[in-house]
């Protein structure tokens, strides 16, 4: 065998390794061992830009993140594009380029629809000519180490984020939390906040729940507040009650201010007395404000008792704890 032919068997068999590995792992999680380490980054960086960047095959760079500590995070598209959609990849380097996260994304075909949480921005998404400048990694949970937050938007009707939290120790990138069905944008549906005195943050969630009240514009609002504990992020809502009741004054008086408040309106204040541990006062109040939206559902073809069944069944629901 020739030694250029010798070469570019030696290049195949790493590429097929490197598959191999990408399909049993799915890019779901941090590559630690050094075999997938090496095979990866034998794929990844076997051709650079003239601006130093990591290039993949068939993707262009969407958008550079600048870390600390040395690490970048890169969002590829696909070239390419399907009824407006493309896959993505967003993968974070250290500073040698090897790869220490990678994940499966969709993107729209102008759009980004991966984030990465601005801690120092509005709502999360950095403000144009903003000062300071981004703040991508902040110590989130109170443990001395750094967290980074990642919104991904699944695009169109399926119209929600997923939260995912990396924390960077001396191993690499760790998921501490995995959070689906949130409202919006990449982080329409986050609050990043201290609710208590400690030093740690709580990741205030809102989800759209539909019902058979009307669209998802007719969503309730439902608040989860994931806090941290033994080494990740969850469900920790009944906790933080002082937090929902202050949220139900203030949705209660919307309510009487408004001369036609929304039906969603009317659903988030019974899911707020559901998750306060007050379901029947959640359907009482539903129950007792429903009429005035009947000729709205009945014009709509909907069901007004499909809805009350519906929203009751919510409240039951969202009235136990969470699992």
């Amino acid at each position: 065998m020739k030694k250029g032919e010798f070469v570019i068997s030696v290049a195949l068999a790493a590429l097929v390794m490197t598959m191999f590995i990408m399909a049993q792992q799915h890019w779901q999680t941090p590559t630690f061992k050094a075999v997938a380490q090496h095979a990866e980054a034998y794929l990844l960086n076997h051709a650079k830009a003239s601006d130093g960047l990591p290039q993949l095959s068939g993707y262009d760079v969407a958008r550079v993140y600048p870390l600390n500590y040395g690490l970048r995070a890169v969002l590829y598209r696909s070239k390419v594009v399907t009824l407006g959609f493309s896959p993505g990849r967003l993968i974070i380097y250290n500073r040698a380029d090897q790869p220490l996260y990678a994940h499966d994304t969709l993107e729209g075909a102008r759009d980004n629809w991966t984030a990465i949480y601005d801690f120092a921005g509005r709502h999360g998404m950095p403000v144009a000519g903003g000062r300071p400048g981004p703040l991508y990694l902040r110590d989130i949970n109170g443990d001395g180490k750094t967290e980074m937050i990642i919104g991904q938007y699944s695009g169109g009707d399926r119209c929600c984020t997923t939260l995912t939290v990396l924390e960077v120790n001396a191993h690499g990138l760790e998921p501490i939390a995995h959070i689906q069905g949130l409202n919006g944008w990449p982080f329409d549906g986050l609050e990043v906040r201290r609710l208590g005195h400690d030093r740690t943050w709580q990741l205030i969630v809102h989800r759209p729940v539909t019902t058979a009240c009307g669209s998802r514009s007719d969503a309730a609002d439902v608040i989860s507040i994931y806090a941290y504990g033994n080494g990740k992020y969850s469900n920790q809502t009944p906790k933080f009650s002082t937090y929902l009741d202050g949220v139900l004054r203030e949705d209660l008086a919307r309510w009487a201010r408004e001369k036609f408040p929304p039906i969603s309106l009317l659903q988030s204040l019974a899911a707020l007395y559901a998750e306060l541990g007050q379901p029947d006062r959640a359907k009482k109040f539903f129950a007792q404000n429903l009429p005035h939206f009947v000729p709205q559902l009945q014009q709509q073809g909907l069901d007004p008792n499909a809805c009350l069944s519906d929203v009751n069944h919510l409240v039951d629901t969202l009235a136990k704890p969470p699992a």
